[in-house]
């Protein structure tokens, strides 16, 4: 009788975990999307374990995780993305994850959510199928699908959305190429919510803590994978880490950040074509401690493009001199980051439109934001 006194006590918790889940996603539901938001199915653990075969190491997908374990699995005859909240999250975060991952998954450059499992402390998520990007030092996991001035284009695209489209402003708050998927048509997806958070109508910042806390578990966790991913530099927004005041700009240099590890990737297309030894200089500011590493992020690039013959691209007034793709990429990238080049970046908007732009003079093709 020991199988059915077991049977009915996981029973009762599993009853136990969809009501207490079920009442912190409807909170979060209503506080960030008013209780407007699109269905959300809910998957039985039954059905999940089945699905990630028990969460087998072999059905992972993702080398790296840092909030979440990625698996790969078949749902309703179709491929899926199920990623499970490691112990650093608790289940408001991922809650948080859940109801802003409902509100933009009818955008094309966001995951998007199918539905969650709540018997699971804390509930398992259930994602459309796409593949996480994971830089390293002069690799990618992907390279036939690494066109990265499209793929930035793309995720500018989601934080305009996420920015613009509500009565108030949602800001990611830990981007970076973790965060980052791309689907099998190479479309990019922005994903993770846990620290989103929102700035209230009529304000133009919000003060929140999540984002310090964030940055220094990533770094402490990314330490342990052998360095493949890390950025030792600070990547946090100068004002954010002085202020506390996180704003739309947060998000800007944060994707600035994410611009310049797209850079040095190696050989995924001749796009942004450049020497080895800047390739590799650039990918040692995501591997490597510095010395010098409170200094800010646009100083430590700013040193390399002078040294490898690009100290053109720091002149503020190159104005609308005509530059290839490659200097016109590193001068936005820096802009997001907060060096001073021409026009003060004001908006993600702004970002996406310049991307579109370099986007067009390399390939004579744009897409619709």
């Amino acid at each position: 009788m020991n199988w059915l006194r077991t049977n009915r006590t996981g029973g009762k918790a599993r009853q136990r975990n969809v009501k207490e889940n079920g009442e912190v996603i409807l909170k979060e539901l209503i506080e960030c999307c008013d209780g407007k938001y699109n269905p959300i199915k809910n998957f039985s653990s039954d059905q999940i374990i089945k699905a990630t075969d028990n969460f087998s190491q072999s059905n992972r997908a993702s080398r790296i995780d840092i909030y979440y374990r990625c698996y790969k699995g078949i749902l309703d005859d179709r491929p899926v993305l199920i990623k499970k909240g490691k112990y650093t999250l608790d289940t408001k975060e991922i809650c948080r994850d859940i109801a802003i991952s409902s509100m933009v998954s009818g955008h094309k450059n966001f995951l998007k959510l199918l539905g969650c499992c709540l018997e699971f402390t804390p509930p398992v998520l259930v994602f459309e199928y796409a593949e996480i990007i994971t830089l390293g030092p002069l690799i990618t996991s992907n390279p036939r699908n690494m066109r990265r001035i499209k793929i930035a284009r793309e995720v500018a695209n989601a934080l305009t959305y996420l920015h613009t489209a509500f009565s108030r402003a949602f800001i990611h708050s830990n981007l970076d190429h973790f965060t980052i998927f791309l689907d099998g048509n190479g479309i990019a997806k922005l994903g993770n919510f846990c620290n989103c958070v929102s700035i209230p109508e009529g304000e133009v910042f919000v003060h929140d803590d999540a984002l310090k806390k964030y940055h220094d578990f990533r770094t402490n966790t990314l330490k342990q994978t052998h360095g493949l991913g890390v950025c030792y530099l600070p990547v946090i927004d100068p004002e954010y880490k002085s202020t506390g005041k996180v704003t739309t700009k947060t998000d800007m240099h944060s994707f600035g950040a994410f611009m310049l590890a797209l850079v040095q990737v190696k050989e995924v297309d001749d796009e942004l074509s450049m020497s080895s030894d800047m390739l590799r200089a650039l990918a040692e500011l995501f591997i490597k401690p510095h010395d010098d590493a409170l200094l800010p992020l646009h100083h430590h690039v700013s040193k390399i493009l002078r040294k490898f013959g690009y100290a053109e691209v720091m002149d503020s007034d190159m104005g609308n001199v005509a530059a290839s793709p490659v200097k016109e990429f590193f001068r936005l990238a820096l802009r997001c980051i907060g060096c001073k080049l021409g026009d003060p970046l004001i908006s993600m908007i702004q970002v996406a439109k310049e991307l579109r732009a370099i986007e067009k003079s390399t390939y004579g093709i744009t897409d619709e934001l």
